[in-house]
């Protein structure tokens, strides 16, 4: 660790320490290897709301000065230290009005409920009371290829993710790939999809980045050498945000903006860009079992089972994944605010794998988490980058859009990852492949590079951006 690094302390200050004043006799094993178990999880989520929630908040959010204990700032803060390191500082910090004042029993326990709540596993053995044991046991941000640990799902310990931004780019971008009709500019998108004739569809923003007054079509067709076809859609949508094709080719747009009488609505259109279905009601921008706040994305079973994620804004309204049956009849609803396992924080795009499961990218919290479809929680991938676009073909390769990953504090906070697109695979979590944001300053813009994210059969990938107001065609060199 570099000297002068500044730790996101669990107690209310921050603290500039030198490197040699944290590390700790040498690790032997990590937070993913099960080193407390459930019971002492819930005597320590006790603790923590009697002493420390006033301060962190009852999210482990952080409040003024109190800094997050979890989430990535949290992570990406103590990764690489021992949870002797987080004892002591915890310790000796807390309560803020009373610090050292609890035994070593309850500061254990505390940790205890943090590491679960950060989606580390529990184990068999109960976190230890004294830091000379603790210094045995490294914090990991992401999962060790290695990891084994009680508790940890057997998929969970295949091999994942090499260091951010290490992989390959085994892609190249197409320049000029899509004609646009005479006196058309593309706008802002995040939407794209291909059907299973390769023809390629977009839905743009009206040359601008909203469609509100327009009346230019925003659903683009062009076929598989970039020729337009046909558009259609004008009037209908304010904000065209998620795209998906189904098994018949319908396709599918969430509108994620609202005005009187149009928006916040889900769109199913036929080729011809008849309309075969709306869910939700126009302009109306709440939560409910027929109605959307701000449906982001959308995707379809092949059983006809519809899933639509619902929250585009960090810290409000609802944060949630909505299910319904074929005919369009709601069933049930998941997700609640936060950054525990299983709860979400803009859930910005949805897909599907070869054994149902859905993928959610969890934009907020810098994860995709990976659900059944009745809602079950099954684990998180952070190795993928801040997900605003996730696609999954039929082999289950998993193509991730990150256009917000940011150095500075602030939106899009997430140090050490770059921007771009990153394929690797469903199945074992291995990133194989990293195709870099082509913006030379990323630091200072909230997006760019790919938002929406589709391949082809052949593996040809389509990059659809908001920034650069373009979608990018990248083929393998």
């Amino acid at each position: 660790m570099r000297a002068g690094r500044w730790i996101g302390a669990a107690g209310a200050g921050v603290m500039a320490l030198a490197a040699g004043d944290l590390w700790a006799q040498e690790a032997t094993k990590s937070v993913w290897d099960g080193v407390y178990t459930e019971a002492q999880a819930e005597r320590g989520q006790t603790a923590y709301g009697q002493n420390c929630a006033n301060c962190h908040g009852q999210q482990l959010a952080g409040t003024g000065e109190a800094k997050p204990l979890a989430g990535p700032e949290f992570l990406s803060n103590w990764s690489g230290l021992t949870m002797a390191d987080l004892f002591d500082r915890t310790r000796t910090t807390m309560p803020l009005d009373r610090p050292a004042t609890l035994t070593r029993d309850a500061y254990a326990d505390v940790l205890a409920y943090v590491l679960k709540f950060n989606g580390f596993p529990a184990g068999g053995s109960e976190l230890a009371r004294r830091s000379e044991m603790l210094a045995t046991i490294r914090i990991e941000a992401e999962k060790p290829a290695a990891a084994t640990g009680a508790g940890v799902p057997a998929a969970a310990n295949e091999p994942v993710a090499a260091a951010p931004n290490s992989q390959p780019n085994p892609y190249v971008a197409d320049a000029g790939f899509f004609k646009l009709p005479a006196g058309r500019t593309m706008g802002s998108s995040s939407a794209v999809a291909v059907d299973s004739r390769g023809h390629i569809w977009i839905a743009e923003r009206c040359g601008a980045n909203n469609c509100a007054g327009s009346a230019l079509d925003p659903i683009l067709e062009f076929d598989a050498k970039g020729n337009f076809i046909k558009a259609f859609g004008a009037g209908m949508l304010l904000f065209p945000h998620g795209m998906f094709i189904d098994a018949h080719d319908h396709i599918w747009v969430t509108d994620g903006h609202s005005e009187p009488g149009k928006g916040a609505q889900v769109f199913e259109f036929d080729i011809s860009g008849k309309v075969l279905r709306t869910l939700g009601k126009a302009g109306v921008s709440v939560e409910g079992p027929d109605t959307f706040a701000e449906p982001n994305a959308v995707v379809v079973a092949t059983n006809g089972t519809i899933f639509v994620s619902d929250g585009h804004t960090p810290g409000k309204g609802p944060a949630r994944i909505v299910k319904f049956d074929a005919s369009g009849k709601f069933l049930k609803q998941w997700g609640e605010r936060g950054a525990a396992p299983g709860q979400l924080e803009v859930p910005h795009t949805i897909a599907l794998d070869s054994r149902g499961r859905l993928f959610v990218g969890d934009r907020w919290n810098n994860r995709i988490s990976i659900f059944d479809q009745d809602g079950k929680f099954l684990e998180a991938w952070s190795q993928f980058g801040r997900p605003s676009g996730v696609f999954i073909d039929r082999n289950d390769t998993l193509y991730v859009a990150d256009s917000e990953s940011r150095e500075p504090q602030g939106y899009g906070y997430h140090p050490g990852w770059k921007r771009g697109i990153r394929i690797g695979s469903a199945r074992t979590g291995a990133v194989a492949a990293y195709i870099p944001d082509s913006e030379g300053s990323p630091d200072k813009t909230a997006t760019s590079g790919a938002e929406g994210i589709w391949a082809d059969s052949r593996g040809v990938v389509y990059g659809a951006q908001v920034l650069q107001k373009a979608v990018v065609r990248y083929v393998r060199k």
